[in-house]
């Protein structure tokens, strides 16, 4: 079984490209969603945070307030990385079953769609590491479009994440999503067909 390293940069297309290798019948491991429910209401993950940050972050519900959560991890280094061993370590042991449960039933490529999967080393598991990749300048203007957030906030966010110029060093496949949609989906055919030996049935 093949497994492929998925990431790309806040709004570069990943979601379109692990959404396409969904529907030609590969089974993909959303880090982002388990990393929500590592930390839901009621979980193991939530009661760590509770202990390393305090009450205080917890909304009125029980559930972790994610506004508060955000402001602190961004002006605080030590607590992002805090937060990110509480969830990398949840996140990884249910991304091993995943893989497990794949093998067991014999397909033939896996997906580990993980935003931050060469910054922590995750791309060392897979066959392949894709790159979703856009311009800077697309980049922001999607992701305005997409969260409401400012140019600024935006740039932001792209800057506290690993430079595009740097993160191609350890891809093996880079998509380049800033042409059509059809330009993009027809490149993962092609790549996908590539990594299992042509035996994909689209």
């Amino acid at each position: 079984m093949k497994i492929i390293g998925l990431t790309g940069g806040i709004a570069s297309g990943k979601s379109t490209v692990s959404a396409e290798l969904r529907r030609l019948g590969v089974p993909v491991f959303d880090a982002d969603q388990e990393a929500k429910d590592a930390v839901a209401k009621g979980s193991e993950g939530l009661a760590l945070v509770v202990q390393a940050f305090g009450a205080e972050y917890l909304t009125a519900d029980g559930e972790m307030d994610r506004a508060k959560i955000s402001a602190l991890v961004f002006s605080d280094k030590q607590a992002l990385k805090t937060l990110e061993a509480i969830l990398h370590k949840i996140v990884w042991q249910n991304a091993e079953k995943f893989l497990q449960q794949c093998r067991q039933k014999g397909v033939q490529a896996a997906v580990l769609d993980v935003p931050l999967l060469i910054e922590t080393g995750w791309h060392k598991q897979a066959d392949s590491v894709w790159l979703v990749a856009v311009s800077r300048e697309q980049q922001i203007k999607r992701a305005m479009l997409r969260s409401g957030m400012t140019e600024d906030e935006v740039a932001a966010r792209i800057a506290a994440q690993m430079s595009l110029e740097e993160k191609k060093k350890y891809a093996d496949v880079i998509l380049d999503n800033s042409g059509s949609l059809e330009a993009t989906l027809a490149a993962v055919h092609r790549e996908l067909a590539q990594l299992v030996g042509d035996k994909s049935d689209g």
